[in-house]
Order: C-alpha cells, then sequence, then structure tokens
C-alpha cells in the first residue's frame, strides 16, 4: 500500500524513522547532518540494523553519509561495532566540505520507502511508503551526495 505523510513534531518525525527501520528489507540509504535525530543507537533501531547487515544475501546494503562525524564517533558505539564487524556491508561516510551546506536528511529503504526531513534541525518531514516513482528524486540525490566522495568511518582508532 503506497501513502505519502507530512509531519511537523519530532515525536511523528522519531515514529516515521521507527517505521523506516520497520520497513527496511535490504538496502537503506542514509543522508544527515550527524545522525542525532535518528536515535541509531536505540536497541530496535540496532536490532533492525543487524537484521539487514546479518542476512546472507549480497544485495544487502546500508550506506550512511554524515556532514559532522564527530557525533557518530563519540555517541554511537553500537553502530560503530556493526561497522567493525559487516564491513563492507555497512559504509559509513563523512561528506566533504561542499556538501556541508545541504540542509536535508534522507533516509531510503529498498528504493520503495524514504522519509525527507527538509531542514535538518526542524522536525517537517514527509514519509513515502511503498511509492518507487515518489522515490526516485531522492534516490538520485543521494546519487549525487555519494558522487561528491568524502572519508569513509573507520571502526578502527588509529593512534601513536
Amino acid at each position: 500500500m503506497t501513502s505519502s505523510e507530512l509531519f511537523t513534531s519530532w515525536s511523528d518525525h522519531d515514529r516515521a524513522v521507527q517505521r523506516m527501520f520497520e520497513l527496511v528489507r535490504s538496502t537503506l540509504l542514509v543522508f544527515d547532518g550527524d545522525l542525532s535525530h535518528l536515535a541509531l543507537e536505540r536497541p530496535e533501531r540496532i536490532a533492525a540494523l543487524r537484521r539487514v547487515l546479518g542476512a546472507a544475501d549480497f544485495h544487502r546494503r546500508v550506506t550512511i553519509v554524515v556532514r559532522r562525524a564527530d557525533f557518530v564517533r563519540q555517541y554511537c558505539p553500537q553502530l560503530i561495532e556493526l561497522l567493525a564487524n559487516h564491513a563492507p556491508t555497512l559504509t559509513i561516510i563523512h561528506a566533504p566540505p561542499q556538501i556541508a551546506a545541504a540542509s536535508e536528511s534522507l533516509l531510503i529503504a529498498d528504493g520503495e520507502h524514504a522519509l525527507v526531513r527538509f531542514d535538518d534541525d526542524q522536525p517537517r518531514c514527509r514519509l513515502i511508503t511503498g511509492n518507487s516513482t515518489e522515490c526516485a528524486p531522492y534516490l538520485a540525490r543521494f546519487a549525487e551526495i555519494l558522487g561528491e566522495g568524502g572519508d569513509p568511518l573507520s571502526a578502527t582508532t588509529l593512534g601513536l
């Protein structure tokens, strides 16, 4: 069943994020400022990521692009652990400076579900479910973002 809904509160946004994690089956694409509003460290969201990453299917993929990587490094230990155990199926990329001005947040599941937050600091968002045609522009935008490059995050901390 296809649907498109607009939300304007953080609680509605949080429920929409959870809905996306319930819908994802094989691929998840994320573009966000620092992942703080997505609360990926919650047990149910980590479990959903493990479910996607742990399946024995070579089509499984989670790609995350963040504009600011410090939050991920400091406050997402379970995500970093998943990165250590499931690379290259899980990729986290620190976006290059030219992407820093982008203000949207994208969460795209299987090419047919999307959650688009129009401004990183505001809860106003659109949830699209079961509609690959409506998701196509957001997939194209994500491809543009990936095309800009960036630095992959590592699960290993190097030091002297």
